[in-house]
């Protein structure tokens, strides 16, 4: 992480975004945070856009409360739950086949 002050600036914005690709550059104001310059030429812009989306990072945080508060759902059981087999086995098919149930009743 690179701290510059904005009042010592002598670099243009494209040289800070390419050193923002070794770490984020935080410019500061009076020795404050003011801005940060982040690499996110990994990301999609979805992402990007839900990470900075107040009410959705609200969303987040009331679910994790929550979760800290009464507990959750094993993966597993929510799999059965759905009808989903166990990732484990590698087969990730959804519920019973279309026609199972109308072949068993035939026999």
């Amino acid at each position: 992480m690179r701290i510059i002050p904005i009042e010592k600036l002598k670099i243009t914005l494209p040289e800070a975004a390419r050193m923002a690709k070794s770490g984020p550059v935080i410019l500061t104001h009076k020795g404050k945070p003011l801005a940060a310059i982040n690499d996110l030429s990994d990301c999609d812009w979805e992402s990007i856009s839900l990470a900075n989306n107040p009410r959705f990072r609200a969303i987040i945080e009331e679910s994790r409360r929550s979760y800290r508060k009464e507990g959750g759902i094993a993966i597993e059981d929510l799999r059965k739950e759905l009808g989903l087999t166990s990732k484990a086995n590698g087969k990730r098919v959804r519920g019973k086949k279309r026609g199972a149930s109308a072949s068993k009743a035939s026999k």
